[in-house]
Formats: C-alpha cells, structure tokens, sequence
C-alpha cells in the first residue's frame, strides 16, 4: 500500500451537485484529497470530457422509470465487468455511496480482489417508494431486504449519517459494524451572518429536492391558511419531478412563492435572511438543508415523523409538528411568525446544536475511518500469509 491510498467511490451521479448525497461526496473528497487519492465511478445523461480521476460508465435505461430517473437529475450506471476489474485493482478501498447495480458489481469485484469495503447509507427505500408511488409496506420490507443482503451485510464496514440511519439498519438486519458520520457543515455556513427581518413581510424557506416525500405542498397550503397570508412569501429551494406541480399549487392557493432552482449564493442569502425555515419530509436520513439552516442561524419547523431523522434536529418543541394532526403546521407556522422571540429562541439553540456537527470532524472521522480498514485488511493479509507459509512448512 502507498503512503497515499487510493479510494474507489461508487456514486453514479457525481456530475449532478443538486443531490444531497454528491454534494455531501465532493465536500469530503475535497476536504481529503491531501490524505487520499480517489477514483469516481459515475455516469451522466450524456458522456462529457472526464477528469484523470473519474471512471465513466454508459447510463442505464430503465423502461417506463427513465422519465422519473431523469427527472430526479439521479442517473444509474451500467456496470462493466472488465472496466470494474481494472479500476478496483488499482484501489486500496472501495467506497458505495450509491447502493445500485454499479456498486453492486463493484462490492463483487472487490471481494474477488481482495479489497475492503465501505457501504454508505444514502438512499433510503422509501424515497424510491414515494417516487414510483409504490407505498406498501410490503415493498418497503423488501427494498430494506435487498439493500441490506447485497450491499451492507456484504462490506466490511458500513456508514450512517445519523442515529436514526443506524436504527434503521440495525431493525432492518444489519449486523456488520456501524459508524455513524454525520455528513457535516462546512465552516462556509458558520461565517455567514444574519440579516435584519422587514416587518411587512414574511420569508418562509424550504430547502431540497422538489418531491413528494419532501412533502412541500403541505407547506403551500398552511402558507395559504395562515393569518399572516397576505405577508408571507414561500421560497421552495430545489429542482426534482414534482416542481411544475408545486408552481400550479401555488398559483392556485394564491400563495406567493418562488419555486425552483438557486445557485450557492442564492442559498446563502436564503438562510440570511429566512424568518422561518421549514421541513415538511417524511424521509431524511440526516437532514443536511435544516442543519445547513441551523448553523446559519435560522429559527427552524421541522415534521417530527418516525420515518426520518429531523426528530434528531429538534431543539424545543415550538420548532416541531407532525403532519398526521391536521393544521398543525399553520397553527405552529402562524405561533411562530406571531412571536419574534421564540424565533430567536429557536435560532440560538440551532446555531449551538450545529456546532455539534462540523464538518472538519466528520472529515477526520471519515478519515480514520479509511485508515483503520485498510491496516486491519493489511493484518488479516499479513495473518493469512503466515498461515499458507505454516501450512507449506
């Protein structure tokens, strides 16, 4: 192994930055690229100039689900046996981010190689389930089945981004070591100060993918129900299959919104200057936007749902709903707009909770992390030597 070890990351979608789990990947490749060469294996919707250190595979074509795949900017790759047998080669670890066919074949060639692995939890089989509109539970048992039996049972460590993701995999059958590490805010949120609210009006911000797990429509509807309707503007930060839906809403509730995609800047300004942030998902493994809200300093309402980890973020009960109990989103929504201090409140205690979840110490987590993986392989290796030379003598 070289001073410098070289890590393959399997995550199909590395040229599309508006999906949580890449821009989680890129802030930590970034952050150790001077401990850790790494090797991308990805797709796109169409080949592109690739970097020295990416490894492009052909998209795969899902009939009937492409429009949807398309539509969440989530492409899947195509696996090739030999081009996966060349590039796992050349890697001291293997890392699935994206637990698909592609990391599939990849764990395979791996364990032929002898090479280590690491499987994160990303993607949530409900997300799949509420995109396709496939919501029994049934489907759900058996999605957790497959996810656990050909990826997390099969590597040698596994990743959760939260205490809740760990719950998960531990009542889903997991039973390989499990690290959590968080996802992490970058100092960039930290620096960024608070701006003034304007009396006249209410900024209600809502930051992810535009679908329906995400839940933004509950959003639109207590806007249009609040008291402080004429006052409130709703800002839905994203892009995903359910945004010409959520504009056709608005439209009609009457409620005013800007909907669609923002750039970094845009976003920062965004938590600057939100009076309220609000997440209304039923499925989050973390919850990077609201932590992101949090360390900028936003008062935040998060919905308290047994299927996601945003109970994990809730810091006073004013800051928490349950979208099973009717209104209670406009009753909170309008409790808080009502009452500036309770926002401060809430906005204090997020900015300390925040604190808690730096990026520079998951960096570091993730990190030994690697090291100790590829110095027990390098044991085992070394113990398996031993024994094939005991057995020769």
């Amino acid at each position: 192994m070289t001073s410098k070890p070289t890590v393959g990351l399997v995550i199909d979608p590395w040229d599309f930055p508006f999906n949580g789990t890449v821009v989680s990947t890129r802030r930590f490749v970034a952050a150790l690229s001077n401990q850790f060469d790494f090797k991308i294996l990805k797709t796109s919707n169409a080949p592109a100039q690739i970097a020295t250190n990416e490894v492009y595979f052909p998209k795969l074509s899902i009939p009937g689900a492409n429009g949807i795949i398309d539509q969440m900017q989530a492409p899947l790759a195509r696996p090739n046996r030999a081009l996966l047998e060349t590039v796992v080669a050349d890697c001291d670890l293997i890392h699935v981010q994206y637990p698909f066919l592609l990391a599939h074949q990849a764990i395979r060639t791996a364990r032929l190689l002898g090479k280590p692995v690491i499987s994160s939890f990303h993607v949530q089989p409900e997300n799949i389930q509420r995109n396709l509109r496939l919501n029994q539970a049934f489907v759900t048992r058996s999605l957790y089945r497959l996810f656990v039996s050909q990826f997390y049972q099969v590597s040698d460590r596994v990743i959760a981004p939260s205490e809740f993701a760990k719950m998960l995999l531990t009542q889903h059958g997991v039973s390989k070591p499990i690290d959590v590490v968080s996802n992490g805010i970058t100092p960039d949120f930290f620096q960024r100060k608070r701006r003034q609210s304007r009396s006249d009006h209410f900024e209600i911000l809502s930051v992810g993918r535009l679908a329906q797990e995400k839940q933004q429509a509950l959003l639109l509807r207590a806007a249009a129900q609040s008291q402080y309707r004429a006052k409130i503007h709703v800002t839905l930060a994203g892009t995903g299959p359910a945004a010409a839906q959520l504009k056709d809403l608005a439209v009609k509730l009457g409620v005013r919104a800007t909907i669609g995609r923002v750039t970094d800047d845009q976003l920062y300004a965004l938590y600057e200057t939100a009076d309220l942030f609000v997440q209304c998902s039923r499925v989050e493994l973390e919850g990077m936007s609201a932590l992101e809200a949090m360390a900028v300093g936003c008062p935040t309402l998060l919905n308290r749902a047994e299927t996601s980890a945003l109970s994990e973020l809730i810091q006073d009960p004013i800051g928490a709903f349950t979208d099973q109990t009717p209104d209670m989103l406009k009753q909170k929504l309008d409790a808080l707009l009502s009452n500036s201090d309770a926002r401060q409140f809430l906005a204090d205690r997020n900015r300390a909770f925040a604190l808690t979840r730096r990026h520079e110490a998951s960096t570091a987590q993730l990190a030994s992390l690697y090291r100790r993986l590829l110095e027990d392989h390098a044991d085992q290796r070394g113990e398996q030597s031993i024994s094939k030379v005991g057995k020769a003598s």
